[in-house]
């Protein structure tokens, strides 16, 4: 298999690429409008069709990756803006207003949430190997960013195990550990940190 030059511009497209990937194998995998939990542990589909008005939500901590469509979120006078490029991360148990303003039949808002397994985080964070980065100034509960190959990929193989769910129990927590890695390449890592010290 070719591997994409690496030049301006290509990493861009290797990211449009995989979330196409990815949005087609969730389109697949989640049908039908509307949450869809799936047998791998905290990992849970979304699909939906349509704006809404601003509702509460209550964010738990955990991951959200958007693929399609966009969605509003607002804390504390604070407004976050999730579109297909955005991961969403969660650090405690908050209460938020949300609205999606961008989702249609056609175009789906499509998104994947991953709760965040807290011993899991902190084992990660533990390792020699994982560099580490500067202290969070970030307060709020959430804090949004840009989704790369890496993420993506790792997300990918997590959804692929659905094929398999005999593998689930062994290579689920191995899938997760790669994406708690992946998000700890972004900028958004210390928030990772935060959240793990302080529970």
């Amino acid at each position: 298999m070719l591997k994409p030059k690496r030049g301006a511009g290509s990493p861009d497209l290797a990211v449009l690429e995989m979330r196409r990937s990815l949005a087609q194998r969730i389109r697949e995998l989640a049908q039908k409008p509307g949450e869809h939990l799936t047998p791998i542990p905290g990992l849970s589909l979304y699909h939906r069709t349509s704006p809404t008005p601003c509702f509460r939500a209550s964010y738990e901590p955990g991951l959200s990756i958007f693929v399609q469509g966009r969605k509003r979120i607002l804390l504390g006078g604070t407004e976050y803006l999730c579109d297909s490029s955005s991961f969403l991360l969660s650090s405690i148990d908050v209460p938020a207003q949300s609205q999606i303003i961008e989702a249609s039949e056609k175009t789906p808002l499509l998104s994947i949430f991953l709760r965040l397994d807290m011993p899991t985080v902190r084992e990660v964070l533990s390792r020699d190997d994982i560099p580490e980065g500067p202290p969070s100034t970030h307060r709020q509960g959430l804090v949004v960013g840009e989704t790369t190959v890496g993420l993506l990929g790792a997300a990918m193989r997590l959804l692929e195990l659905l094929d398999t769910p005999e593998d689930i129990p062994f290579l689920s927590p191995l899938a997760h550990r790669e994406i708690l890695y992946r998000i700890l390449r972004t900028p958004q890592a210390s928030r990772l940190r935060a959240i793990a010290t302080s529970g």
